[in-house]
């Protein structure tokens, strides 16, 4: 029976595993937003306040950011 005589080191066992593409990274759940152009999670609110063409986080919360950054 084959066995390995010493112990494969994290290293290389990620780059045999990296070599075949199965740590490729994927990002096909990102879009782009309609409306800004920048790239979001779906079902997720913009940086803007904008979710589904609707404008979701109002003035109010962000004046309280505002002052807390003071």
């Amino acid at each position: 029976m084959a066995v390995p005589k010493k112990k494969k080191s994290y290293s290389r066992s990620r780059m045999r595993k990296g070599g075949n593409g199965s740590l490729k990274s994927d990002f096909t759940n990102i879009i782009t937003d309609k409306d800004s152009g920048e790239f979001k999670l779906p079902h997720h609110i913009c940086l803007d306040g904008y979710y589904n063409g609707k404008q979701i986080i109002t003035k109010k919360i962000k004046k309280q950011e505002e002052t807390q950054d003071k």
